[in-house]
């Protein structure tokens, strides 16, 4: 007998076979017409399942849950923020109800409230996640395509030696030191704020970021200057006790693009400008001054040649001696042949 009660509950019970898979469900209901059609539905759903390869509704929202509890991200905080804005518009939708439809109408909306490149970060998160669907957890059988908008990338930011020493006439203490060491090793800035003394060698003129604090994953090593050195002894004498590089009355710094740099770049007249472009400023100060683009990707920390090739106009020059090596082969092939011609050959 397919439907059923237990002893123990008020409600129908629905029992049945597909493809060899015992299906037991209550029917929530202790209406007999009523869970004789949630056995009808239920049956229905198991065999378009089993036959048809369909997969059970997932909740967008478990789907979150599931994501933000597997990735080893160290976005992971970002990815927090973006899927709470997913949550607010999404709601209660499973994963099978993000159609391409769905997805070009949030995309134009988040554009909308802040701009194309952004509306292109959330919707690669969401292309991440839709995907681990289908690849990992097979709860969905094919994933929407996500467009982007793939806005043209601008020129990177970077500042003169003018601009630099005004902002650093703006900047507090802290801050300040922190600006010209981002300037002097071109870490960014959650890299460097995680410094701590016990990675800073002195005296080997070194110091090293962990590989999780890295966005590349792997631990890096910095050479330390003269001027990077001297940075370090004034941080050393504002916080002697301390396990982390950079605090601010006696606790760690986590973030140095808030309400203090802002209004400094402001005062500075240098708006817009992000902590991250100090991080542009040290790398086409370096281009400008002789480092070779190999040379900025080991000291930067880079993957590729792909990431540095934006600051390679700043140095024309180093390109020079490549451009007359082209030049000569022509030159070469034409008095070569003027030379074949008189001599009769």
């Amino acid at each position: 007998m397919s439907l059923y009660r237990r002893p123990n509950s008020p409600h129908y019970w629905v029992r049945f076979q597909i493809a060899g898979r015992e299906v037991r469900l209550s029917a929530g209901t202790a209406d007999r017409r009523q869970a004789e059609e949630f056995e009808t539905l239920a049956r229905s759903k198991a065999w378009r399942q089993a036959k048809l390869d369909e997969r059970p509704n997932y909740l967008w929202s478990d789907a979150c849950t599931r994501w933000l509890t597997e990735t080893t991200k160290r976005t992971k905080r970002k990815d927090v923020e973006i899927l709470s804005w997913f949550a607010e518009h999404l709601k209660d939708a499973d994963v099978q109800g993000i159609t391409r439809e769905v997805i070009d109408e949030l995309r134009a909306l988040k554009a909308e409230e802040t701009s194309p490149a952004t509306a292109d970060r959330y919707m690669a998160l969401l292309r991440a996640i839709l995907r681990k669907c289908v690849n990992d957890w097979q709860v969905l059988g094919a994933a929407p395509h996500v467009p982007m908008y793939r806005p043209q990338s601008a020129e990177p930011r970077f500042l003169s030696q003018t601009e630099f020493q005004r902002l650093l006439e703006e900047l507090p203490e802290h801050l300040k030191l922190a600006a010209r060491l981002a300037v002097l090793t071109g870490l960014r800035m959650r890299s460097m704020l995680s410094l701590e003394w016990s990675r800073v060698d002195l005296k080997r003129r070194s110091a090293w970021i962990p590989g999780e604090r890295m966005k590349a994953g792997r631990t890096h090593g910095v050479p330390l200057s003269t001027s990077a050195i001297e940075v370090l002894n004034q941080l050393r004498k504002l916080s002697p006790d301390s396990v982390r590089v950079f605090t601010w009355r006696g606790k760690p710094v986590d973030d140095c693009n808030g309400h203090a740099f802002k209004s400094a770049v402001e005062r500075a007249g240098l708006v817009p400008l992000r902590w991250h472009d100090l991080r542009h400023t040290w790398a086409s100060w370096a281009v400008q001054r002789g480092v070779t683009l190999h040379e900025l990707m080991q000291l930067g920390g880079w993957n590729s040649y792909a990431m540095v090739f934006r600051y390679a106009h700043l140095a024309p020059d180093h390109l020079a001696e490549a451009a007359e090596k082209i030049a000569i082969l022509p030159h070469k092939i034409r008095h070569t042949r003027n030379a074949t011609r008189k001599g009769g050959g």
